[in-house]
């Protein structure tokens, strides 16, 4: 199926690894042009060149920091001198980083958790949207999380941010709609990335079991994760709706937060 995508230029915050590279991998494969927004710059520039070579594609590492300020802004600015324009924006960046409840809680962990999740967000999309705009509409694609309908005690910091991350992105809907800007949140369930590499090789060191197969069964035993497919997400299966919301095939799909979690809630 022709996704719609060829020649159109994607900014990807978080593009660098896990479900942000299997993205630009399928974008790229659709004939996209693919800008991939990392802090490490010769890790981006390594898995740009790669992902462009295997597709015959245009993909570039961009350096930006969405912690600190004006950092997006001047990547965006220079994504679009690069390509010539901007169609969509998907940001996949922000980690777990703490299982901590309330009075577990420290203002530094709750600050890191904002500028992490919340504002690395609102900077990518704030410095992404005029592009857009400018050039005739496009696409918003945020990444939330599956805990934010299904709160789990630990994952306290983490939920309250991706909670706002949904609400963001359904203002940003119904305020750019009508300057054909579509925004929809993504709420991914556990997903084996590389970002869930170290709480996987827990997981098979606890039950002395491969990595899958441990994750598969710690989600149950102590996660509490009643999964109806009966096992953990690939990275490749979020790619696969992100790169669907990317495109026009999803031109009247605007304000969703949307699961992909293997039905654990529904």
């Amino acid at each position: 199926m022709d996704m719609g995508l060829k020649d159109k230029v994607f900014a990807l915050v978080g593009g660098v690894a896990g479900m942000g590279l299997d993205t630009a991998r399928l974008l790229a494969a659709e004939g996209a042009k693919v800008a991939l927004i990392g802090r490490n710059r010769k890790r981006g520039e390594l898995r740009a060149r790669k992902v462009g070579d295997e597709f015959g594609a245009d993909v570039q590492m961009f350096v930006a920091d969405g912690t600190v300020k004006g950092s997006m802004d001047e990547a965006m600015a220079q994504i679009v001198d690069r390509f010539g324009r901007l169609d969509g924006v998907c940001v996949t960046a922000g980690t777990m980083q703490t299982r901590k409840t309330m009075l577990e809680l420290d203002d530094d962990d709750w600050e890191a958790y904002f500028q992490s999740h919340v504002m690395v967000t609102v900077r990518a999309n704030r410095a992404a949207l005029p592009h857009i705009i400018a050039g005739g509409g496009g696409t918003i694609v945020n990444t939330a999380a599956y805990s934010i309908r299904a709160m789990k005690p630990p994952l306290l910091g983490y939920t309250t941010m991706k909670t706002a991350i949904a609400a963001i992105t359904k203002n940003l809907a119904l305020t750019y709609g009508p300057q054909n800007v579509r925004a929809n949140t993504v709420c991914p369930g556990f997903i084996a990335s590389e970002s869930a590499e170290r709480v996987m090789q827990l997981a098979a060191e606890k039950y002395g079991l491969p990595p899958i197969e441990a994750i598969n069964k710690a989600m149950k035993e102590d996660y509490k994760m009643d999964v109806a497919l009966g096992r953990i997400g690939l990275s490749t299966e979020i790619a696969d709706l992100f790169a669907f919301l990317l495109s026009p095939r999803a031109g009247y799909l605007t304000g969703a937060t949307i699961n992909c979690d293997g039905g654990t809630q529904f």
